[in-house]
């Protein structure tokens, strides 16, 4: 069952996820095994198990490290059927981010305004960019202390 949900999961990636999905697979088991394997055996090898031959025990672990690498609770998500894909666009990182909060009743009433939306927009774009750093912990640490900058006049 649990090697189907992860075959699952590999065969529901879409062409640029899965390529994404190679690349990663394939540094995985050159750092963690010390296989060299190459990129056009490799993706061979995958679309064999997801057309349901049975891996290697050390193949099986190494999708599951590489799910873990992509993607947030990766492996426990494949086992379970259940991958949460990284957002891709603008839209897809405000709803995911922001699923468990609610609009205050002072910004509900002017939601139809086109230029406070307007101004909405730009303020969450713009927020994103001055913080954004390919340093995993300059990001957290720009996006911090922005976060601490806007409540310097909030009441909490």
């Amino acid at each position: 069952m649990f090697v189907d949900n992860v075959r699952n999961s590999i065969g529901e990636l879409d062409n640029a996820e899965y390529a994404a999905f190679l690349k990663r697979l394939r540094l995985v088991l050159k750092k963690n095994y010390q296989k060299n394997t190459k990129p056009s055996e490799l993706k061979k090898r995958v679309d064999e198990f997801v057309e349901g031959k049975d891996p290697k025990i050390d193949y099986f672990e190494s999708y599951l490290l590489t799910f873990d690498e992509l993607y947030k609770n990766g492996a426990m998500n494949a086992l379970n059927m259940g991958i949460t894909k990284v957002p891709k666009t603008w839209r897809q990182l405000l709803l995911s981010v922001t699923d468990d909060r609610s609009l205050s009743a002072e910004v509900v009433e002017h939601l139809e305004d086109e230029e406070i939306l307007k101004e909405m927009k730009a303020l969450f774009f713009s927020s994103i960019e001055y913080c954004k750093d390919k340093n995993r912990d300059l990001l957290f640490r720009n996006l911090y202390h922005f976060n601490k900058f806007l409540k310097i006049n909030s009441r909490e």
